[in-house]
């Protein structure tokens, strides 16, 4: 009894010792249109104004069905946003984690049925560990219980979310979208996958992802590695070594051609 009583105070201690502002951010969600923030909201008052589904799916991530509570993407968007978020100002939407990881969306693709804004895992009576680093995916985890709305298909899932952003994207990435590019050549396509797939990780010209290396800047990487070995790498990175990249097992060849043209054509800008 006396040592749980020590470890309760000293639990408290430390509590104690970790600035308010700190907690009160903890379950918090930022909006902000392009850089210019524009509400927080709590995860009270979106308790307090949005109804609260529960959810059963196939969760890739965890490789098996998962229970959660959570509130529909498009619910959470129209209270952060307000009908901006239907403004043809915006083409995306980056939902950025605590750590720096952004996934970027079509702002079109957020209406659609499937959307999910988790916050209490059913199962875990909190949350369950995920990825490789086994991290919590708290206090905001996005999903799509859709069996196509995967990142293959270019849909965001975030964990750890802390902010959600409108972009124009040509605005907000001027370095990564291909100005003058024809949306019918294969580097326009190749394009689309990086920014599918890639950008939330790696960044062109210091532009994208900070978690993965730039793949441009301050040489291509098609200047200083082979085509066949790019190709192999991006479409099974898991065996030349272990990292946070996943697979791209789905990614054909003319998918893989498209995603080095792209890469080609930022390499004759530098």
């Amino acid at each position: 009894m006396q040592k749980s009583t020590s470890l309760l105070l000293k639990t408290l201690a430390i509590i104690l010792m970790i600035p308010a502002q700190t907690l009160a951010k903890i379950d918090e969600l930022t909006f902000s249109l392009a850089n210019q923030p524009v509400k927080t909201i709590s995860l009270d008052e979106l308790k307090d104004k949005l109804k609260v589904h529960e959810i059963k799916f196939e969760d890739p991530h965890y490789g098996k069905t998962k229970h959660f509570l959570a509130f529909k993407i498009y619910d959470v968007l129209q209270l952060g946003f307000g009908d901006n978020w239907h403004s043809r100002d915006y083409s995306d939407a980056a939902f950025t984690a605590s750590d720096g990881y952004s996934a970027i969306s079509k702002v079109s693709m957020l209406s659609e049925q499937g959307g999910y804004l988790t916050f209490f895992d059913v199962d875990a009576n909190g949350w369950e560990p995920v990825g490789h680093a086994k991290v919590s995916p708290g206090p905001f985890y996005l999903v799509w219980t859709g069996k196509q709305q995967t990142t293959e298909y270019a849909y965001p899932w975030t964990w750890q979310l802390a902010s959600i952003k409108l972009i124009q994207f040509k605005n907000q990435y001027p370095a990564v979208y291909p100005t003058g590019i024809s949306n019918n050549s294969t580097i326009y396509q190749g394009y689309q996958i990086f920014k599918g797939r890639c950008l939330h990780c790696h960044s062109i010209n210091q532009q994208g992802g900070k978690i993965g290396p730039d793949l441009n800047a301050p040489q291509s990487i098609v200047k200083y590695r082979p085509k066949t070995m790019i190709k192999a790498y991006i479409k099974q990175p898991s065996q030349f070594r272990f990292s946070n990249m996943p697979d791209h097992l789905d990614l054909s060849e003319q998918q893989l051609d498209a995603l080095i043209d792209y890469f080609q054509h930022k390499s004759k800008l530098n």
